[in-house]
């Protein structure tokens, strides 16, 4: 699979099989963790974010509608995203309960569970990016007017209520830290203490006329900031600039440090460390300080998660495949057991330990201009215990 972007929007987005690099090559090691392929689902739009609820008994999809009119681009469809909600079966397959539970969303991304109640959002409650740029109306026409520009985290429970935003949009807390809006913010979490993470990888706003300013970083709102943010009223965000990467992926450590990774190759964007991983404290929040990553070379990662220890990343450049990283050892890459199992476009995954202390992986493929017929796949991995 590869998808291109108009270029005249301003960015590129590539993703495809092709020869390793050698630097890509010389940062990966071996094949020595094999997944067992559980099952493929086929009825989504362009899934791009999964996430278990909080019990592990269901499994949310966004459904991010990617226009899939390859003669026009890429493009978001507006208003035309949903969520799916999933029970997780006991054999660890997964079982659609509504295929719409939340719709009307623009460009739904990645979601996080809210650990720690506030007044206005219960613990439990799902946290989702929305709002990203280039956008199409349902017929393929490119939206130029800013006015269409909403980014948002929008917020609902396991029954689909929505129950409020954090909107990122012109005159936002977020907006008045950095004269940008969000142009794509692409993934989110929470760590132990309920403070909130979101990446904005921060392309698409030339597809506007007049272009957008953007702004690419990591975001951390207070867990104490939040409902105060979805009131409508400004409070105090720290954020970390990546001017150059494209931030993609975002993932709160078992330790508490904060995980982001660089996307930036398949986004038009340079891209020092070439799919870097990057390991953040609160104390480079509150500074506006990025270290230097942990890993580079390793192509275009998007999707984080964390099963216990070991760090997950997607890979979307040169592999299409789940990179994998155990503390102080190299990455190395996932291998399937079904060989004919090739993953298009892995995007923003969720892990889930099992009682027999193994791993449920599920992957959402994001499969972009090709046409739509709303059977793009969710792969559902199980990895062994202590692998």
């Amino acid at each position: 699979m590869k998808i291109v972007q108009n270029i005249t929007l301003g960015f590129s987005l590539t993703v495809g099989f092709s020869i390793l690099p050698l630097a890509f090559a010389d940062s990966m090691e071996g094949y020595p963790v094999k997944g067992q392929v559980i099952q493929v689902l086929k009825s989504f739009d362009n899934p791009e974010g999964a996430i278990f609820s909080d019990d592990g008994k269901y499994v949310y999809i966004s459904n991010s509608a990617e226009l899939g009119m390859p003669d026009k681009g890429f493009h978001w469809t507006e208003l035309g995203g949903y969520v799916s909600k999933l029970e997780v079966q006991t054999d660890g397959t997964l079982k659609m309960v509504q295929e719409k539970l939340v719709k009307n969303l623009t460009a739904p991304l990645s979601m996080a569970i809210n650990p720690i109640a506030t007044q206005r959002f219960p613990k439990g409650a799902i946290f989702l990016c929305t709002g990203a740029a280039p956008l199409a109306t349902s017929a393929g026409e490119h939206i130029k007017d800013p006015a269409h520009a909403s980014p948002a985290i929008v917020v609902f429970d396991n029954n689909g209520a929505v129950l409020g935003q954090l909107k990122m949009g012109h005159g936002s807390t977020f907006w008045k830290k950095t004269k940008a809006i969000a142009t794509l913010p692409n993934a989110i979490d929470f760590d132990k203490d309920g403070n909130l993470y979101i990446a904005d990888t921060a392309i698409g706003g030339a597809a506007y006329e007049p272009p957008l300013e953007t702004a690419s970083g990591i975001w951390m709102v207070p867990h104490k900031s939040i409902d105060i943010i979805a009131n409508g009223w400004d409070e105090d965000v720290y954020f970390v600039a990546m001017p150059e990467g494209g931030p993609d992926g975002v993932q709160v450590a078992p330790d508490g440090s904060i995980h982001t990774n660089t996307v930036g190759a398949v986004a038009g964007m340079k891209d020092p460390a070439e799919g870097g991983m990057y390991r953040l404290t609160q104390d480079d929040f509150k500074a506006g300080r990025l270290p230097e990553p942990l890993a580079k070379g390793l192509g275009a990662l998007d999707g984080l998660d964390f099963a216990g220890d070991v760090r997950l990343d997607t890979e979307i450049k040169n592999t299409n495949t789940v990179v994998i990283t155990k503390p102080g050892k190299k990455p190395m890459m996932l291998e399937l057991d079904q060989a004919d199992k090739k993953l298009a476009g892995p995007a923003d995954i969720a892990v889930h330990k099992l009682a027999d202390g193994g791993y449920l992986l599920v992957i959402p493929e994001l499969s972009a201009t090709s046409p739509n017929n709303h059977d793009n796949p969710v792969t559902v991995v199980k990895l062994p215990a202590n692998f």
